[in-house]
């Protein structure tokens, strides 16, 4: 019997992180947080991109989502770093 090519749940999770990491972030740029998100955020990208890179190297499965999900990681980082030196130059 074929099988076709799926997404697993490493694509999924992945989705689920990158959505995750850029909603909080965006939520906590907006309200004062009584810690500092800073590392678990890089921590969250890089999950995102080591799990997008392993289901892209995996052989049957879908590759749409686990490149959708590296586009949005390194979308969320550079606004992370634009929004960084905007708030640094603009201090």
């Amino acid at each position: 019997m074929i099988q076709g090519k799926k997404s697993s749940w490493l694509s999924y999770t992945a989705f689920i992180l990158v959505i995750l990491v850029a909603a909080l972030s965006v939520i906590f740029s907006f309200v004062p947080a009584p810690f500092n998100l800073t590392v678990p955020f890089y921590i969250g990208i890089l999950l995102v991109i080591i799990l997008s890179l392993i289901a892209l190297f995996r052989r049957h499965e879908k590759k749409i989502l686990a490149v959708c999900n590296l586009i949005l990681a390194f979308l969320v980082l550079g606004l992370k770093g634009v929004f960084f030196f905007t708030d640094f130059f603009l201090l």
